[in-house]
């Protein structure tokens, strides 16, 4: 778990739900993003993925990562 992760995991404004897998759900701008634990950033990761739904990011991350 990445010290982003647990900053994400934790910030009371972003109000991050568990996800699938030990993932993170949570709202951007009008989007869902999902992250998983090794979670750094958009540019140096690839444990992440948007959806217009929370099941469609979910559905959009597994995909991407395989998980």
């Amino acid at each position: 778990m990445t010290e982003e992760f647990e900053y994400l995991k934790h910030d009371p404004d972003l109000e991050a739900e568990s996800g699938p897998g030990g993932t993170l759900v949570f709202r951007d701008g009008g989007q869902f993003c999902v992250v998983g634990r090794d979670f750094v950033s958009v540019e140096e990761s690839d444990c992440y993925a948007f959806g217009s739904t929370r099941e469609e990011a979910i559905a959009n991350y597994a995909m991407k990562t395989g998980r």
